[in-house]
């Protein structure tokens, strides 16, 4: 795969322009179309939100791998996790209720933070997910990954049964990034996490 040039992006937008237009750029140089352009700039955008919600001022690289009309959209960063952060995201993992969870882009974001609580910690809680729906993640001593893909699939295999399911497929069908990446996967090692965006047009 080719990767492009690696641009540092910010919580509180830095950045982010110019990684937009990187995407966009080289959306049009595989040969996309109009509409097709727009979806990855689009997968972008979202990626980009996530980093705004899981820490404020927070710093990531961005870059994109290409191989013909395959897309991998990657950004990766080093989260310190602050007394505050860690107090808010215990607090959403308590209640189980919390507006940061809202939607599907929401839960992840809350998972990473528990991911990053330190898998100890946090496992009750990936499991269990706000929508007590599990989010098929994995998490060891010190590393996580989940997979969009493989989290479709589960709720896929339960949806007719009524209550968490349906409601998590809802979900999926409301995302933007649901609807149109083929795969999400997260991944977190230590304070590293890492999110990539798997498009094939």
């Amino acid at each position: 795969m080719k990767k492009t040039a690696v641009i540092t992006v910010t919580g509180d937008g830095q950045g982010i322009q110019e990684a937009l237009a990187m995407t966009e750029r080289v959306g049009c140089e595989a040969g996309l179309g109009k509409k097709n352009v727009l979806h990855l700039r689009l997968l972008a955008e979202e990626l980009f939100g996530m980093l705004r919600g899981i820490a404020g001022g927070v710093e990531a690289s961005y870059w994109l791998e290409t191989e013909g009309k395959n897309f991998e959209i990657k950004m990766q960063s080093t989260v310190r996790m602050t007394i505050e952060m860690r107090e808010q995201f215990l607090a959403a993992s308590k209640s189980g209720k919390n507006e940061a969870a809202r939607g599907f882009m929401g839960k992840i974001r809350v998972m990473i933070g528990s991911f990053l609580l330190s898998a100890k910690e946090a496992l009750p809680y990936a499991m269990i997910n706000s929508a007590a729906m599990p989010m098929g993640g994995y998490a060891g001593e010190s590393s996580a990954a989940w997979s969009l893909a493989l989290y479709r699939a589960e709720v896929q295999k339960h949806v007719g049964e009524g209550g968490e399911a349906e409601e998590a497929w809802d979900e999926l069908e409301k995302s933007i990034v649901a609807n149109i990446a083929d795969d999400v996967k997260v991944g977190v090692r230590g304070n590293n996490v890492e999110l990539t965006v798997c498009k094939s047009f």
